[in-house]
């Protein structure tokens, strides 16, 4: 199977190094929080540590689930593994809501009980080194789904531009503690922090559920898939088409449908127009399955779905 512009290997080969070079940067920005954390104390930083800490595992998870979700169709699934990348980025917006809860629970323990945050220097330099580090993954990844469109690339791209987010976050409320000795600001910007979390985490979850219920794909490609079709001379009509989602790349799809040709083709004339159409499909996108019925014009029958 090919992925746009690229083969199914070189669509491997380029998710796998993304996962590792995300799974490396990671351990570093844990590292480098972990010393922060420890010399502070501070809720902010241990927000942003837990958050690090959760992207590695959900990183190590998708090194080992994507290799399995690349692989080809086999006897006992048929319609291949792509699935899997969904499950993936379920998990991930899973944790990070679990993660985000249990940080707003400290935060606002903190807020009602402050405590002194001393060594903000250290902790100033740990967010700066983790803001261009983050920055730097985060073009990369723009790369990478540019090039794949994987889901669980983009469920991972979207997670690190929110670490951008909290991540300054993070800096200013340890330069408003350190510098002003506004305390307070720790359990503040935690609390805001793991709330942003939670509300970034829905579209990750809804696209994961969507593929994982078999949900129709985007109105926009439907509607031109539609076209395509319709473009056949020999085509009179459709329906009952039906679609659903992959669980892979926005253009990765299953579809079917009924065509409508005339009654009076002959079965070789009916059976070209439907090769016709499926390669007219698969020539603007190569990574859909297609299949199509033939029904002749004007015959009246039950049908699924009137649209």
């Amino acid at each position: 199977m090919s992925h746009g512009n690229i083969n199914n290997d070189q669509y491997s080969s380029i998710i796998k190094r993304s996962t590792l070079i995300t799974l490396f940067t990671v351990l570093f920005l844990i590292g480098i929080k972990f010393f922060a954390w420890w010399m502070t104390g501070s809720i902010v930083i241990l927000a942003t540590l837990a958050d690090s800490f959760f992207d590695f595992a959900i990183t190590f998870i998708n090194l080992i689930l994507v290799r399995f979700a690349l692989e080809p169709a086999d006897s006992e699934h048929r319609w291949g593994h792509a699935r899997l990348e969904a499950v993936t980025a379920l998990l991930e917006g899973v944790l990070i809501v679990l993660a985000s809860i249990y940080i707003l629970f400290l935060a606002i323990q903190r807020y009602f009980l402050p405590e002194t945050i001393e060594h903000t220097g250290y902790a100033t330099i740990v967010m700066v080194v983790s803001i261009i580090v983050t920055f730097l993954l985060v073009r990369y990844q723009s790369e990478v789904i540019k090039k794949t469109s994987s889901l669980s690339a983009t469920a991972e791209h979207t997670h690190y531009l929110q670490d951008l987010l909290t991540n300054f976050s993070a800096l200013v409320a340890i330069v408003l503690i350190g510098n002003f000795g506004f305390t307070q600001a720790d359990s503040l910007f935690g609390s805001l922090i793991a709330i942003y979390m939670i509300y970034t985490s829905y579209g990750i979850l809804k696209k994961s559920i969507d593929v994982l219920i078999d949900r129709e794909i985007d109105d926009d490609i439907r509607d031109e898939v539609r076209s395509i079709i319709m473009k056949h001379p020999k085509v009179d009509g459709i329906h009952d088409f039906k679609t659903r989602m992959s669980g892979g790349a926005k253009e990765r799809f299953f579809m079917q449908c009924h065509l409508e040709v005339s009654r009076y083709a002959t079965l070789i004339d009916a059976h070209s127009v439907s090769d016709e159409v499926e390669e007219m499909i698969l020539k603007r996108f190569p990574d859909a399955e297609v299949i199509c019925h033939l029904d002749p014009s004007g015959i009246e029958e039950e049908r699924t779905w009137h649209d």
